[in-house]
Order: structure tokens, then sequence, then C-alpha cells
């Protein structure tokens, strides 16, 4: 008898043991909640997803998941997965204290940006670019005391305003909401968010009004861009006050009135994109003092005045585009001071006076374009120093005198036109061993001599002068 209780009391141990670790097993609220999602996706999710399973305690160790010491989940990673269903708008109940991290960028999500994403208290960074979501950017994602550092919504239909509230994200740092179809004015609250480090709004071509004063309270914001928007009026003085900016990128808007000079104080700024507005004035003279300056592209737009010498102390720049603006006056001698400068683009503005021999410098240029213009003087022999220039553009100016055999020593040129001026002399046969040369254009000049037999190195298609 004593044997049949120790059997029996064996059997109840080994019972109670499964029982607890059944219970062990049970998925946590966690995995539930995540699990209710995926049974809402289509798409590659089912086999993406494939080892979130129900007979697990925990989603610790599911695709995409990550945890805490704890066991709280705390990341949610599935980008570029293609998942076909609606962002998760279940998970503030069981992983709210915990997930930091929200990452489904490219991940086939339709639908609107749910609500409850602004209850997730812990929550860091949301990254729901590059789907195809619908509706607006929700208010409650702007609450007070949110600790959102990361907000990334680009590439989606989202419509209607920017939130008034998003002032209230003052621990946020990027801001991203490009290629969208939002609208209405940026929010003056803007100015709260004094750890902002980047804001991209671009592509959003009803988003409108002046650009707010209280932008250069975001002390930290390094990118600053808001290019093929209808963002109207002057440029802030008050851009001046962000010492950390590196780009200023609003082209192809609506700004209008003059560049500030205060942008001259941004010490940091390394490239500045305002093409394709309706700015006035003069090009401030204090912009020389952006040393760190590489891209001034302000092309068409209604500039005017001269271009300021100052810009030849920033030795740092690549690139210079002021074409189509009704700038007047000469080329400072200055600018051969660049010796970084890869482009030089002055097309379609009333430059006159000669071709500084002082660009001869700008060992690095590749596009010299000063055509449409009303240059006078000769073409200086020693912009035959340029050898790694490609393409020479000069024609439609009143430029003088013979074109300089030096010209053989730009070999890598493969664009030159000197049309549409008033050139004397035989056409150097230097010009026709240029190994690269595919377009050559002498139209409309008083050229004379003998075609150069060298011609024969050049495609009938590549040479068009005065027949």
């Amino acid at each position: 008898m004593g044997g049949g209780w120790w059997r029996g009391h064996v059997v109840l141990c080994c019972l109670l043991v499964m029982a607890c670790m059944g219970g062990a097993l049970a998925l946590d609220a966690q995995g539930a909640a995540l699990l209710a999602w995926k049974r809402t996706l289509g798409g590659d999710g089912a086999r993406a997803l494939g080892n979130w399973d129900a007979s697990d305690a925990s989603p610790c160790r599911w695709t995409g998941v990550s945890c805490n010491a704890g066991g709280g989940v705390t990341e949610l990673n599935l980008q570029f997965v293609d998942l076909l269903g609606g962002v998760p708008d279940d998970l503030s109940a069981a992983m709210g204290a915990t997930l930091e991290r929200l990452l489904l960028t490219g991940t086939n999500l339709s639908g609107p940006i749910p609500p409850q994403l602004g209850y997730l208290p812990a929550l860091k960074q949301l990254d729901l670019s590059n789907n195809a979501l619908t509706g607006s950017i929700p208010a409650s994602l702007c609450r007070p005391g949110s600790k959102l550092e990361s907000l990334v919504v680009n590439s989606n239909h989202l419509e209607g305003a920017i939130p008034d509230a998003i002032g209230n994200l003052t621990s946020l740092r990027e801001l991203i909401f490009y290629d969208n179809q939002l609208e209405g004015a940026i929010p003056a609250s803007i100015g709260h968010m004094a750890s902002l480090e980047v804001l991209r709004g671009g592509g959003n071509k009803n988003i409108q009004g002046a650009l707010p004063t209280e932008i250069g309270n975001c002390a930290n914001l390094t990118m600053l861009g808001l290019a093929e928007t209808s963002i109207s009026g002057p440029l802030p003085a008050s851009l001046g006050r962000l010492k950390n900016l590196d780009t200023l990128a609003i082209y192809t808007a609506m700004l209008s009135g003059p560049i500030p000079p205060e942008l001259g104080k941004c010490s940091a700024l390394q490239n500045i994109y305002l093409y394709e507005n309706a700015l006035s004035g003069s090009i401030p003279s204090q912009l020389g003092a952006l040393g760190n300056l590489k891209n001034l592209l302000l092309w068409q737009n209604n500039l005017v005045g001269v271009i300021p010498p100052e810009l030849g102390a920033c030795t740092a720049l690549n690139v210079v585009d002021l074409s189509m603006n009704g700038i007047t006056g000469h080329i400072p001698a200055a600018l051969g001071n660049l010796s970084s400068l890869q482009e030089l683009q002055l097309s379609a503005n009333k430059v006159s006076g000669p071709i500084p021999v002082e660009l001869a410098r700008c060992t690095n240029l590749t596009d010299l374009e000063l055509d449409n213009n009303q240059m006078s003087g000769g073409i200086p022999a020693e912009i035959g120093k340029l050898a790694s220039l490609r393409m020479l553009y000069l024609w439609a100016n009143q430029l003088t005198g013979t074109i300089p055999p030096e010209i053989g020593g730009c070999v890598s040129l493969e664009s030159l036109d000197l049309s549409q001026n008033a050139l004397t002399g035989p056409i150097p046969p230097s010009m026709f061993k240029l190994p690269r040369l595919s377009k050559l254009l002498l139209i409309d000049n008083v050229l004379s001599g003998e075609i150069p037999q060298e011609i024969g190195n050049c495609t009938p298609a590549a040479v068009a002068a005065d027949a």
C-alpha cells in the first residue's frame, strides 16, 4: 500500500510540474498583440514572420523584435518586409511602457497613421516612410512630454496640415515628411523644438506661407529642406542664428525679397540651394564669410547687382551657379582664389567686362558657362591651363580677337561654343587635336583663313561654323 501511495504522489507532482510549465509557455500580452497584428497582414508577411509562434513564451526572439533585460519589447524593426496591411494600432496596452523604436519603412503599409501611436510614452523613433499611408499626421503624436526623437513619414500620401502641436516635441531631432500631399503653413510652434537637427519637408506642393521667424530658435538645426513647396515671402533674418546649419534647400518654391545678409553668420553652412524662386536684390557680400561653403546655387531668380568679390574668400566652393538673373558688373578677379571650384555658371545675365585671366588658377574647373552676357575683350590664352575643363560656353557675348591656340591645352574639353561673338582670325589647328571634343560651335563670328586639315580628326556632326 505504501508503494501505491508513493507512485500516486509522483504522478501528482508530475502533473503539477506540467501544469506549471504550460503556464510558463503561455505567450505574454506583448506577443499576443503582435500576433493579432500579424493576422491582419498579407503580402510576404506570413513567410517573413514565420517564427512568430504562439507557442513561445515571449516574442523576444522573433524576427524584427528586440527586448530589454526584463523581456519588454523595445523595438519592432521590419524595414523593407512586404507586410501589405496597416500600421499596428493596438500596441499601447501591451508594450506602451517599453516600446522605443517602431521602424516600418518600405513595408507596403496603407491606411491612416493610428492616433494610438501617440500613447506609447517610451517611443523615441517612429519611421513609417516609403509606404502608401493616407490621412493626416495625428495630433496625438505631438503630446506634451513625448520622448519622440525621430519622426519619419516621408514618401507616403499624407494630407492635411502639420499639427500646430508639433512644437510639443521638444526632444525631436529629426522631422522628415517630404514627398507627401501636406498643406498649410509651417507652424510657428516649431520654434519650441530646440533639439531639432533635421527638417525635411520638400515635395509637398501645397505647403505655403512664409517660413516662420521662430525657425531661428532651432539652434541645433543642420538641415532645412523645403524644396518644391509653395513657401513664399522673404527668408527670415533669424536664420542667421543657426550656427550649425549645414544645408539650406528651399529651391523651386515662391520665395521673394532679398537674401538676408545674416546668412553670413551661419558659419557651418556648406550648401545654399535657393534656385528657381523670385528672390530679388543683390547677393550679400557677407556670404564671403562662409569658409565652409561648397555649393551656391541661386539660378533663375530676380537677383541684380554685382558678384561680390568677397566670394573669393569661400575657398571651399565647388559649384557657383548664378545663371538666369539680372547680375551686372565684371567677374571679380578674386574668384581665381577658388582652387576647389569645379563649376562656374553665369549664363543669361548682364555681366560685362573681360574674362579674368585669374580664372586659370581654378585648375579643377570642369564647367565654365559665361554665355548670354555682355562680356568683351579677348579669350585669355591662360584658359589653356584648365586641363580638367569639359564644357566651355562663351556664346552670345561681345568677345573679340582671335581664338588662342593655347585652348588645345584643355585636353578634357568635350563641348565648346564660341558662337555669336566678333572673333576674328583663323581657327587654330590645336582645337581639332582635343581627344574628347564632341561639340564645337563657332557660328556667327568673323573668322577667316583656311579650315585646318586637323578637322579630319573630328566627326562631321561635331563641328558647326559659318559656311
